[in-house]
């Protein structure tokens, strides 16, 4: 067999792998069920905390910032998601359009009538984040946009959910998406499912490694003084105590630095390969999660730590779901359950097809 056509019958054999994958199932659904309800639970509490103060933060009292509004790209947003949330309403108005949005948002947690809620969700949010781009427009409210946008193509439903139990309970496990007599064919949801699961995680490399190349191009991180300082900041601290006691073990801090900057950048590699995903995943949420408590940053750290649970294959929720439920002390307060919606089979080969299928 000449190169050329080892050559060629690789490449063949390669797209095959990424057609299976990309159309005979659902991938990642258990993650993208975390997802939806990390992120529906958050925009709760993010729009609780901002009750207090909604007039100056978002109302008639935030004309404070009506110079930095106007060249907001925001204003560019396509008709009527800038009339949702007017900065012309009155608070009155405002606070019932708020708690309106925190009513769907509590629905887009529990996945009811997904949709119908996952775009209204989305819209509402754009409008309410067009009220006040100074705060809403920040780094991870963009990121917190983008991964709306791509969940409109998942079944982020599939899994603990309202609809879920629905379907379980009228036995129809993958309704037909349509109108009338005409339907979409079984695949064009599952490709977009999958797809959305690529964007998400195509996403999440570039913000890694982009920050991570940033971080290199000066001394502060090589050095561990990116980490050092900041730790010592009252603005930036949660738990006084124990900001000190970090940022007096030097060499922990130096060590947490390189790992985190090296972590970031090889971790579309750490991908390649089930356990150095794991070891990828355990970093970066350990990153996360020392930001967010160290650095009094814990809603761009929950949004990182959701986005990266679609790298856990679903075989590995199962795993964990059933060692959860033989726990001694979960049996106190176990339930009965409607159960979960079977796996999907892949659709059968056809004669003479490679038997390849590539692992989440």
């Amino acid at each position: 067999m000449s190169e050329a056509t080892s050559t060629g019958n690789a490449v063949a054999r390669a797209w095959d792998r990424l057609l299976h994958w990309l159309i005979d199932a659902r991938r990642a659904t258990y993650g993208l069920a975390v997802i939806r309800i990390g992120f529906g639970t958050m925009t709760v509490a993010i729009l609780a905390l901002y009750l207090p103060n909604f007039s100056y933060s978002f109302g008639q009292g935030s004309r404070w910032g009506e110079t930095l509004f106007r060249n907001s790209a925001v204003n560019d947003y396509a008709w009527p998601i800038p009339q949702l949330f007017s900065r012309d309403d009155p608070d009155q108005l405002l606070l019932i359009k708020i708690l309106v949005l925190m009513a769907v948002a509590v629905v887009y947690a529990l996945g009811w009538r997904m949709r119908i809620i996952s775009p209204l969700f989305v819209i509402m949010w754009l409008g309410f984040a067009a009220t006040n781009p100074v705060i809403l427009n920040t780094g991870h409210y963009q990121t917190f946009r983008i991964f709306l946008l791509f969940l409109l193509l998942a079944d982020t439903s599939r899994r603990w959910s309202l609809d879920a139990r629905r379907r379980a309970r009228s036995g129809v496990d993958d309704p037909a998406l349509g109108w009338g007599a005409w339907r979409l064919p079984r695949w064009v949801p599952i490709l977009a499912n999958n797809l959305a699961v690529v964007l998400i995680g195509y996403q999440l490399c570039v913000i890694y490694v982009t920050s991570a190349l940033w971080k290199l191009q000066g001394t502060t991180w090589v050095s561990g003084v990116a980490s050092y300082y900041p730790l010592q900041l009252e603005e930036l601290t949660l738990f006084p105590w124990l900001n000190h006691l970090a940022w007096q073990l030097t060499p922990a801090v130096y060590v947490a630095s390189w790992l985190s900057v090296y972590g970031q950048l090889l971790f579309p590699l750490f991908l390649l390969n089930r356990w150095t995903r794991i070891g990828g995943l355990v970093l970066v949420t350990g990153m996360h999660a020392s930001i967010g408590i160290l650095l009094a940053l814990p809603w761009f750290s929950l949004m990182m730590i959701l986005g990266d649970m679609i790298f856990v294959r679903d075989r590995s929720w199962v795993t964990a779901i059933a060692w959860v439920r033989r726990a001694p002390w979960a049996a106190a307060v176990r339930q009965p359950r409607v159960p979960d919606p079977p796996a999907e089979q892949p659709h059968p080969e056809p004669a003479g097809a490679p038997a390849a299928s590539p692992r989440h």
